[in-house]
């Protein structure tokens, strides 16, 4: 602008100093209007040049800004405890693909810029040192992408294996529980039978007869005619007799011969712990 302003002033100088001749005939006078032409065409190209970079810069900031808030929200969503809903997946995915357009747009804008005004001077000059300084956050933002990408991957896959073990040990406590509940159902099983001494026998449950003695079977009886019950829940067996008599063996005073209103006896226990101690096979003949 200087070189431009003195090359005016010379000329001006010129018009006055030979305004008794033909100055702008002379060659030199010409020389100095060429000069001076090229000058303010220079002047009007940097200009131009200016404004498209600062158009540039602009938008290349503005993207960046979008980055920033962009990273902020990945940044939170890296940290949170707990797995992720469906909506924020979506939204953490829908994050990494603008910021990931929005720095190839920069870049290719940046590098148009690089290309086109590489050996600009000047104003221009001084204004690569801003797309120098863009490039360089572009590269940062870039870097700090990758870590959120991988900051959120880890964390997704501590949480599948957080997960993953939950579900074992769920599995684990639920086989614990199976075993706990068919120990406890077999620890209070108990089988019961009542029948008429002939019966009994037939089933091979008692034994004996003319002038045997009668006597339990143990072990050789038919296991499929007794009736299977849990302790917990029966204390009371109708016989529907007015006969009954007890041949298993089992704590005194754990039970008892009940009459009711119509005669037949109901077979009681009193103590269901102890009744049921030194044996789980109750046999009853009746009639």
């Amino acid at each position: 602008m200087k070189k431009l302003l003195l090359l005016l002033l010379l000329i001006v100088s010129a018009g006055v100093l030979f305004s008794c001749t033909n100055v702008k005939e002379s060659k030199e006078y010409k020389d100095l209007e060429a000069e001076r032409d090229s000058l303010l065409m220079q002047e009007r190209s940097a200009d131009t040049e200016i404004a498209e970079m600062m158009s540039v810069i602009d938008n290349v900031e503005e993207n960046f800004s979008q980055i920033r808030e962009a990273e902020k929200y990945l940044a939170m969503q890296s940290s949170e405890k707990g797995e992720l809903s469906t909506n924020t997946k979506q939204r953490i995915n829908d994050n990494f693909k603008m910021i990931n357009e929005i720095l190839q747009k920069n870049k290719a804008q940046l590098a148009a810029l690089n290309k086109k005004y590489s050996s600009s001077t000047g104003q221009v000059s001084t204004l690569r040192k801003t797309i120098d300084r863009l490039n360089q956050e572009m590269q940062e933002s870039a870097s700090r992408l990758d870590n959120l990408q991988i900051e959120l991957t880890k964390r997704d896959e501590t949480i599948a294996q957080l997960s993953s073990n939950l579900t074992d040990l769920s599995g684990h406590i639920e086989e614990q529980s199976v075993t706990i509940r068919e120990q406890e159902s077999s620890l209070n099983t108990a089988y019961y039978v009542f029948g008429t001494a002939r019966e009994l026998k037939d089933q091979k449950i008692l034994s004996g007869g003319f002038l045997q003695s009668t006597k339990v079977l143990d072990g050789t009886f038919n296991n499929d005619y007794f009736l299977k019950i849990d302790i917990r829940e029966i204390s009371r067996i109708p016989l529907y007799d007015k006969k009954g008599k007890l041949w298993s063996i089992h704590p005194e005073g754990t039970y008892e011969f009940e009459t009711g209103d119509d005669g037949n006896l109901t077979f009681v226990i009193t103590d269901t712990q102890r009744f049921w101690s030194l044996t789980k096979y109750l046999i009853i003949e009746v009639g």
